[in-house]
């Protein structure tokens, strides 16, 4: 067995012991086609617990959060005593036939159905990386279905769609002919801003990865072997066409979703990697502006804000250093901290 797939094998030991088939209280009724996936870590936590839901960007399958060996971000909130899940939403028919508009009609009131029943009246926060980040405030655009308070978390999620960045671009045009992107297009997309080990401080790197040999290939392969997906041709073309536009609305025209953003509830973190082609910062900070009726805190992921690295899209899941910088603030945020880490 290679190193990498030795790493592959170690990093999915825990898979087993700690997802578990959907067994909650209310879960008998919930829908099969958007299950959710409950994650454990040590004592589970009780019926009461505030409901945390996790849901990965367009190209990740839901196991990118806890991907990290056994310090994932999935499994940090499990072991804080969280009552944790995952949830894909792309995986769907709605998404491959519809695309955004889709899932933001369909397939995101069949979730928050399924929250409901399992939340059963406990606190709900709703964690979406990439993507996955802006369908609360799309579904508030174009209200269908349940609808519940919830807290929610956008990570890596451009809310500005003026301005293209050109390595996601060349990354959405290779889906978008039908072809997988070069491995150096998504490295260029995704994997930017990770460090190399120096003196006493080790690289970006998970421990349980080979530690040997070029981390952006390392971190690619395992990506690639691991937690990659195809995602789906109609949102692909959807982001494409938001792109042309300038502007995220529905086919039609008739729902523009940013209208979303100043009709939202709840508390609001949203937080950007300073070296993210996917969500550049500046097109995170569109949110802070156009988010009126929720309140708003904003953590730029760089070394400016004491962070070990310049977080690109999937390292602040992925690298070894996010256990220490994105997921504390993460947690603070959740426990009401007035200042995060």
């Amino acid at each position: 067995m290679t190193p990498i797939l030795a790493a592959r094998a170690g990093m999915f030991v825990a898979l087993a012991s700690v997802v578990w088939a959907l067994a909650a209280p209310g879960s008998a009724e919930a829908s099969p086609r958007v299950p959710l996936t409950p994650v454990v870590s040590g004592t589970p936590a009780g019926d009461d617990a505030e409901m945390i839901v996790l849901c990965p960007d367009i190209a990740v399958r839901p196991e990118v959060f806890i991907s990290r060996g056994r310090s994932g971000l999935g499994l940090k909130l499990a072991q804080s005593g969280y009552r944790v899940y995952l949830v894909d939403p792309w995986n769907t028919a709605e998404a491959s036939d519809d695309g955004f508009d889709g899932v933001v009609a369909d397939v995101w009131p069949a979730i928050m159905e399924q929250v409901k029943q399992v939340a059963g009246g406990a606190p709900v926060t709703f964690l979406g990386h990439g993507l996955c980040g802006l369908l609360p405030a799309a579904a508030a655009a174009a209200p269908r279905g349940t609808s519940i308070p919830l807290r929610w978390i956008a990570m890596g999620t451009r809310f500005d769609w003026r301005v293209a960045s050109p390595a996601w671009m060349d990354w959405l045009h290779a889906w978008e002919r039908e072809e997988r992107p070069l491995p150096k297009v998504t490295k260029r997309t995704l994997f930017t801003g990770l460090r190399p080990a120096l003196g006493g401080r080790a690289s970006s790197v998970p421990p349980t990865l080979s530690q040997e040999g070029d981390i952006v290939e390392t971190m690619f392969q395992f990506y690639d072997k691991s937690v990659s997906r195809e995602p789906p041709r109609a949102v692909i073309d959807d982001v494409l066409r938001w792109f042309a536009a300038g502007a995220m609305t529905s086919r039609q025209g008739w729902v523009d979703y940013a209208v979303g953003l100043q009709q939202v509830q709840g508390p609001a973190l949203v937080m950007a990697g300073m070296a993210d082609p996917v969500a550049p910062p500046e097109d995170v900070l569109y949110a802070l502006d156009t988010l009126t009726n929720a309140e708003v805190r904003y953590r730029l992921l760089s070394r400016a804000s004491g962070h070990n690295e310049e977080y690109g899209h999937l390292g602040m899941l992925l690298s070894r250093h996010a256990g220490w910088d994105v997921d504390r603030v993460v947690i603070a945020w959740l426990r009401g901290w007035k200042r995060l880490p």
